[in-house]
């Protein structure tokens, strides 16, 4: 049984009329009709009752409609949601994201996506959450890679989130300080001391102010920078303390520093975030479920390591 049979069987029904229907299914008469017995002969049942001067649907031909009706749409939705797939396959994204992306691993992830859909060309726009955040509610980038997407005021627009990698803060002091000598610290241990930060439109200025303030203090800032590396040479050279991101001082080539967990976990997420509609454009469909993807695959390769 094959779905051009159930499409002739539907024409047939509808027009009552071998010739009419066979001019909607664009073949001759005589075909539609040999194919029509086929497909009777195939299920040993007689679909349609014939006479010299009309042609009428018999009980089983009745039920037989319902079904193909039914198994004719089922196939046409399927094609038609298939469609967004191919047309994503084509398009431009601008993509707002932090300067952290390359200690969170994205960096090989987008050019991952890029070798697998080479006819979709993007556009990087790095800039620090506070502001991006204007852009993606404005429209003026397409998708945002930033963190602390819960500390932001209502959107203008709605957004959708999507969590894609989880990591947490450190702090991080010269080898010379006291606190580098101890595995882990408590966040109010450091209520005296000078710290440096991300300027204050950078989501880790908002985690810092807060992760101090729920340990009972606000931080005194003694000096403010837009560079992960420049805040790393002035803690080497003991200008302060820092809270920092695991993930961006891991493989840090600065030898001269310590980083020391904190004893009460400070979560920090990065999300993938676009405006919320009700139909996504198909290429930044295919770039979300791309991302998400790899999210997966990256929890599952943890709890294999894990285990």
């Amino acid at each position: 049984m094959e779905i051009y049979q159930l499409k002739y069987v539907l024409a047939v029904a509808k027009h009552q009329n071998f010739t009419l229907a066979a001019n909607e299914v664009c073949v001759t008469p005589s075909s539609l009709s040999q194919q029509i017995k086929k497909l009777e002969d195939e299920l040993g049942v007689i679909l349609f009752g014939r006479t010299t001067r009309s042609v009428h649907l018999t009980p089983a031909g009745i039920e037989f409609v319902e079904n193909a009706k039914a198994a004719v749409s089922s196939i046409e939705k399927i094609h038609t949601s298939m469609q967004k797939y191919i047309a994503g396959e084509n398009g431009h994204l601008t993509i707002g994201g932090i300067p952290a992306l390359k200690a969170f691993g994205i960096i090989p992830v987008l050019a991952s996506f890029q070798k697998t859909y080479p006819k979709i060309s993007l556009t990087l726009h790095e800039a620090e959450c506070f502001d991006l955040y204007p852009l993606i509610c404005s429209g003026k980038i397409d998708v945002a890679l930033l963190t602390a997407f819960n500390k932001f005021p209502p959107p203008k627009i709605p957004l959708a989130s999507y969590p894609i990698l989880d990591d947490e803060l450190v702090m991080v002091t010269s080898l010379n300080h006291p606190f580098a000598l101890k595995g882990e610290v408590d966040l109010s241990e450091a209520a005296q001391e000078n710290f440096i930060c991300l300027c204050k439109t950078a989501g880790l200025f908002v985690d810092t102010m807060d992760a101090c303030k729920e340990a009972g203090f606000e931080p005194n800032f003694v000096y403010e920078t837009s560079y992960v590396d420049t805040c790393l040479g002035l803690v080497a050279e003991g200008v302060g303390v820092a809270l920092l991101t695991s993930r961006s001082v891991t493989n840090t080539l600065w030898k001269n520093i310590a980083i020391i967990k904190l004893k009460k976990c400070v979560p920090r997420t990065l999300y993938i975030v676009y405006p919320k509609k009700q139909q996504i454009s198909p290429v930044l469909l295919n770039f979300k479920n791309y991302f998400v993807h790899w999210t997966q695959e990256c929890k599952q390769n943890s709890e294999k390591e894990r285990t």
